[in-house]
């Protein structure tokens, strides 16, 4: 079996980060994963050997400058077609997995070429064409994937024909790359140090590229309310400034400053050693106010992070309230500091007793082992069905 899981996203996150874990496990199935992405930027899968093809002219829809956007894609459309569908044929493709809603093009080119599509819709598309999309998946697809089981009732609700081919895939992470003990108190003082963080703070941190869907705004509220109690706290940022979402990276600089959070509030970028940045941390905090289950979190879990995160997407599915962590509801900074507070005046027996549990989770249900064969599964089913090639 030979996969072109297409994912044109060159804003390196969770979803390249689960899909390149995956295809390690389904090379051990004699499963061949080859990846298609939009231009070169990083490489998250050369590193393992998989092929990856860059459509560097590639023309997909987008939300800014709409109108002007769309006029573009119609234009680039047939020749990318053309440049996927030899892809497919010349790689002997069975199955396209196109990761997106927004990335109808590689749907479109596999349609073409007669080969069976799983499709991933694991983000959220805006309002005025999702309906279409929605259509366009059911029409299109073989499969289609969503991340929690609210999703699944709440995008397939009026799409009957939709909700049949839908069904529920966690994220997943690899444990086995994400190992608490293996991180000790020189590790955590390392990291600190290069982020300027003082090594006996009370570290609170939050990973993820920083767009509006973070809620990262909140999570300055959040961080305001919690040093007002709490001396000596340190609130840590890890993600990429993207260049589609300049205006949100200025907003959180002036309201940092607004709230008095400069010493506070570190910023750090992108890092790729997650696992030891999140080693370094006292809490784990996911503040969205959009998600579909969240890589970052699990990673977290697994390195038995107390976790507060918000009532979004899979969350509930993950997070078991006061059990695993804690859950707030998105966009309050209020309730969101209360949560954080609570933890951090909750017992130490019982805050490891909950990382212990939370690590267990995402061992039993969310592993890339797990989830990689829940993957195959979906596409040997597809294949059972007797779909053709053109």
């Amino acid at each position: 079996m030979k996969i072109l899981y297409c994912i044109l996203d060159n804003r390196l996150g969770g979803p390249h980060r689960r899909a390149y874990a995956v295809s390690l496990r389904l090379r051990r199935q004699r499963v061949e994963t080859v990846f298609l992405t939009g231009q070169k930027t990083d490489d998250v899968w050369q590193p393992a050997g998989e092929t990856v093809f860059h459509l560097r002219d590639i023309q997909f829809l987008q939300r800014r400058h709409p109108v002007l956007n769309f006029i573009r894609f119609l234009f680039r459309l047939p020749c990318n077609i053309r440049e996927i569908r030899h892809i497919i044929r010349s790689q002997d493709i069975t199955i396209a997995h196109v990761d997106g809603s927004m990335n109808i093009v590689p749907a479109l080119a596999a349609w073409r070429a007669g080969v069976p599509i799983v499709w991933h819709y694991n983000d959220h598309p805006p309002g005025l064409v999702k309906g279409l999309l929605e259509r366009l998946m059911a029409r299109l697809a073989g499969r289609v994937i969503v991340q929690s089981e609210g999703l699944r009732q709440s995008r397939t609700a009026d799409n009957s024909r939709l909700h049949d081919k839908t069904c529920v895939l966690h994220s997943a992470v690899d444990t086995d790359n994400l190992v608490p003990e293996a991180y000790d108190a020189t590790d955590r003082a390392r990291i600190r140090v290069e982020l300027g963080v003082p090594a006996d703070c009370v570290l609170i941190g939050a990973v993820g590229n920083v767009n509006r869907c973070k809620g990262y705004a909140y999570l300055l509220h959040a961080a305001a309310k919690v040093k007002e109690r709490l001396d000596g706290v340190r609130f840590l940022i890890v993600g990429r400034k993207l260049e589609t979402d300049l205006p949100y990276w200025e907003e959180l600089q002036q309201l940092t400053a607004e709230l008095g959070l400069r010493g506070n509030v570190v910023f750090a970028g992108f890092r790729e050693d997650i696992p030891a940045v999140l080693a370094a941390l006292d809490v784990f905090v996911m503040p969205s106010v959009l998600e579909s289950c969240p890589v970052a979190l699990l990673e977290a879990m697994a390195m038995k992070k107390p976790v507060v995160a918000t009532d979004v997407g899979a969350v509930r599915e993950v997070v078991d309230h006061g059990r695993t962590g804690f859950v707030a509801p998105p966009g309050d900074g209020e309730a969101l500091a209360e949560a954080v507070l609570t933890l951090l005046a909750t017992p130490a027996e019982r805050v490891r007793n909950m990382a212990e549990q939370a690590r267990k989770t995402v061992e039993q249900r969310f592993s890339v082992g797990t989830i990689a064969q829940q993957q195959l599964q979906v596409y040997r089913d597809l294949l059972q069905r007797g779909v053709r090639h053109a």
